[in-house]
């Protein structure tokens, strides 16, 4: 099994902090976040600062003992703090001109051709965006597969990552989860077998490289 099951605080350093102390605890209740409507709300509750400086003193003793994911904690965006007084948005596709001015599409695209190269993409021939995350390129890619195969049944093992099977609730798709193997990675037997009992429907295979907490690859 991958160590990112064990223990995964790359960045959050060798110390492990200390619990919040009780009056740290009570600015960080459901109450004392809630967002004053007057000002007599205003005086019931900490000012902003006091739940700031509490919260981050959480995270970093949250990050400092964080376990479960493969994360990496170990993060330091200084030299894009100036940007984040701007109202930046790649609208719509990264390969088409936007009249909206304030973008950073040609950042976009360069993401993209770094991966095409990675792939061997012929120049020019290949397609993409930068997702939010993991779940947004999940949800992007099934719901291509279902446009191509609108019949067509999804398989995943099911370790696969939840977004798959949000996906397929989303788009109403038939999805198939199939059992693992002790180390994470689909049963390919079992995975033939449920393939051959549906052969009058296409095949739409999600094929995991790294699982979240094994790290295992459907070695397809």
């Amino acid at each position: 099994p991958s160590p990112w099951a064990l223990f995964d605080a790359w960045g959050a350093g060798a110390d492990i902090c200390d619990p919040l102390s009780p009056s740290e605890e009570a600015v960080l209740t459901n109450g004392a976040v809630r967002i004053p409507l007057t000002e007599g709300d205003r005086m019931e509750v900490p000012e902003e600062s006091e739940i700031l400086q509490a919260y981050d003193r959480l995270l970093q003793q949250r990050s400092s003992v964080h376990m479960g994911y493969p994360y990496n904690l170990m993060y330091d965006h200084s030299e894009l703090y100036s940007f984040m007084k701007y109202s930046i948005n790649n609208l719509g596709d990264p390969f088409v001109p936007s009249n909206y001015g304030v973008h950073s599409r040609q950042f976009e695209c360069a993401v993209i051709d770094f991966f095409a190269n990675l792939w061997k993409m012929p120049e020019n021939g290949h397609w993409g965006y930068v997702t939010t995350s993991g779940t947004e390129g999940n949800l992007h890619g099934i719901l291509l597969a279902r446009e191509t195969l609108p019949d067509g049944i999804l398989y995943t093992s099911q370790e696969s990552h939840y977004s798959v099977f949000k996906a397929a609730r989303y788009y109403r798709m038939d999805c198939r989860s199939i059992p693992t193997l002790p180390m994470g990675e689909i049963n390919y037997d079992m995975l033939a077998e449920e393939i051959d009992r549906n052969r009058e429907h296409p095949v739409i295979l999600n094929v995991n490289i790294g699982t979240t907490v094994k790290g295992a690859v459907d070695n397809l």
